[in-house]
């Protein structure tokens, strides 16, 4: 009786075994590709903004493209509804176009003021007062030419500050507006940049489990 028994219920383990298996596969597997589209995507987004940046591109046209936004349609005076109801879904409305206005102005702006200063940038990368950090952030280096002109060194200073904030600015809505964690942003975005880094400008390398600074 035993056997009789033991067999059937071997079997329907293995059934079991099976279906479970193929659970498995199909939730490693769709994750994964999602996430590949995903990166591709951001991927595509930050060297849009290095081209842009750089005056390859248009600003308005890359801040449509990063927002995509479909324009509210306005409410008919036809059908059903108290004017109540009417009333508190215009406001709403007006309150999310308010703040999409308000996240297309910090972008416009933020892309713009890279723009602006795109040739210091370069500059002080190539002359070695700054250099690329795995943040997507630039850092000061100090150089001879950066100790013995304090001027110097403070427009360095200064131009990192605003451009930072402008790079954070980006980061944080792009990653928004895409619904990804911002550390993939961010690290797309080095990648870019390393990308768009003229020869010879510092860099951050990985070596095992630290960041140290390299020459591209």
């Amino acid at each position: 009786m035993k056997l009789r028994f033991g067999i059937p219920l071997l079997i329907l383990a293995g059934f079991a075994l099976a279906g479970a298996t193929c659970r498995h596969e199909v939730a490693v597997t769709e994750p994964i590709k999602i996430e590949v589209t995903i990166r591709q995507e951001i991927h595509e987004y930050v060297h849009q903004v290095n081209d842009v940046v750089a005056g390859k591109g248009s600003v308005d046209d890359f801040v449509d493209s990063i927002l995509a936004e479909s324009e509210s349609e306005t409410e008919t005076e036809t059908g059903g509804g108290s004017s109540l109801l009417r009333r508190i879904e215009r406001l709403f409305v007006n309150v999310a176009y308010a703040a999409g206005e308000d996240t297309r102005a910090k972008l416009k702006a933020a892309i713009e003021g890279r723009k602006a200063r795109y040739a210091a940038v370069q500059q002080f990368l190539r002359d070695g007062s700054l250099g690329e950090n795995h943040m997507a952030l630039l850092s000061f280096r100090e150089t001879q030419k950066t100790k013995t002109d304090a001027r110097y060194a403070q427009a360095v200073r200064l131009t990192i500050s605003k451009e930072n904030a402008d790079r954070e600015t980006i980061i944080a809505i792009i990653a928004a507006q895409k619904g990804v964690a911002v550390s993939i942003v961010r690290e797309e975005q080095f990648k870019a940049n390393v990308t768009a880094a003229p020869a010879g400008a510092w860099i951050e390398v990985k070596q095992g489990d630290k960041w140290v600074w390299s020459h591209k």
